[in-house]
């Protein structure tokens, strides 16, 4: 399982809620994960599941990869993450390649590895989160020549984690025709988590703030301590910074949060299923994996969507939100999140309309469906 990892933790904790439904759902399954992220250690690695762990990169203020951590440019870091994929592949000798979201990895990296893949005869899955970006950006970089290729000749199958009913892939993006009925969508990737009791109760409210990886969230959160700052709130607020947000941004938030009353903050809390499930509303960003477990705990929320590098969470928090299905500001003011908490807080939420929270078990029949499946190896071209 491959996840290029350059900006967040999502493509990680996907790949590892994945990872760990296999490994359960299969016993004795052995899965290799190849990630970027800079936090690979963060998280606990079900067992039967290994990282490797390849050289980081991230995004400067034009949006273009650059290496988090080696010099010598991107050439030298691509060049080592390109000859480490390829080694893990050869030495793994998987039956089956799932790659996250990029079709051809991180500038092409992949490339080699794919059509080794249909030389030998090893099974190939694209898995993509619900929404990538807008149309118009998907349709621009799948117009590479090595995309057009991996989509049409390179891949079995491709799982969609999320609903037709939410965002539906096949009318919204450029999916080429070759592949179109190779679409399969699994529905949203998440981890095992508790639901909020719905009975009254006499405590104080509970609010969770979480930022993601928390590179891009300084403004967010200050919006949100700047709302605390007024008059004095009905509810207590627990802070989770992410462990990506630089130090000294996350040192002036947990000083300002010393001043207010009923807040607590944390740098990183890896079990947010758990924190969820003892809170009463959410504030947070639109990334795939929170809102995906904001929706299987049923507990009312506030995005707060970025909207740079990528449309994807702009886009995401309001289909959810013309479902009914959460509260999205996408310029926070503090008096806007103070608003949206309190109708949080007292409105119900209609979960009628909540998408299927399937995808692990559907991923996992995926997965059966290849392995059972009788093939001969087939080469590129006859794959086309």
């Amino acid at each position: 399982m491959h996840s290029h990892d350059s900006f967040g933790l999502g493509h990680l904790r996907r790949t590892l809620t994945l990872a760990q439904a296999l490994t359960e759902s299969r016993p004795g399954t052995n899965v290799l994960a190849t990630t970027g992220s800079p936090c690979a250690t963060h998280f606990e690695v079900p067992a039967g599941v290994e990282v490797v762990k390849l050289p980081s990169v991230t995004k400067d203020a034009d949006g273009a990869y650059v290496p988090r951590s080696l010099s010598g440019g991107m050439s030298t870091t691509g060049g080592l993450r390109r000859a480490i994929l390829e080694q893990v592949f050869d030495t793994f000798a998987p039956h089956v390649l799932v790659v996250d979201h990029q079709p051809t990895g991180l500038d092409g990296e992949l490339m080699g590895v794919l059509r080794a893949c249909r030389e030998r005869g090893v099974r190939t899955i694209l898995g993509m989160r619900d929404v990538i970006d807008d149309p118009v950006s998907v349709a621009t970089e799948w117009s590479h020549p090595e995309v057009r290729e991996a989509l049409r000749h390179l891949y079995d199958r491709v799982c969609v984690y999320g609903t037709p009913e939410v965002f539906d892939t096949r009318a919204e993006y450029p999916i080429p025709v070759e592949i179109s009925e190779r679409v399969e969508f699994a529905g949203y990737v998440v981890r095992r988590g508790e639901r909020r009791g719905t009975g009254p109760s006499e405590l104080r409210p509970q609010v969770l703030v979480t930022l993601g990886g928390g590179e891009d969230g300084e403004s967010r959160v200050l919006a949100y301590l700047e709302a605390l700052a007024g008059q004095p709130v009905r509810w207590d607020s627990t802070i989770v910074l992410g462990p990506l947000m630089h130090k000294n941004r996350a040192r002036h938030v947990k000083r300002l949060a010393r001043r207010l009353k009923n807040v607590r903050v944390r740098t990183f809390y890896a079990d947010l299923p758990r924190l969820l499930s003892e809170s009463d509303a959410v504030v947070s960003m639109a990334g795939y994996n929170t809102v995906a477990e904001i929706l299987q705990a049923r507990i009312p929320s506030v995005l707060l969507p970025r909207t740079y590098p990528r449309r994807e969470q702009e886009i995401r928090a309001r289909r959810l939100a013309n479902l009914g299905l959460a509260r999205t500001l996408e310029d926070p003011t503090p008096s806007g999140i103070r608003s949206a908490v309190e109708e949080s807080l007292v409105e119900s939420t209609d979960w009628k309309h909540a998408p299927r929270m399937t995808g692990c078990a559907n991923f996992c029949a995926v997965v059966d469906e290849l392995l059972t499946a009788s093939h001969e190896p087939r080469t590129a071209m006859e794959a086309g």
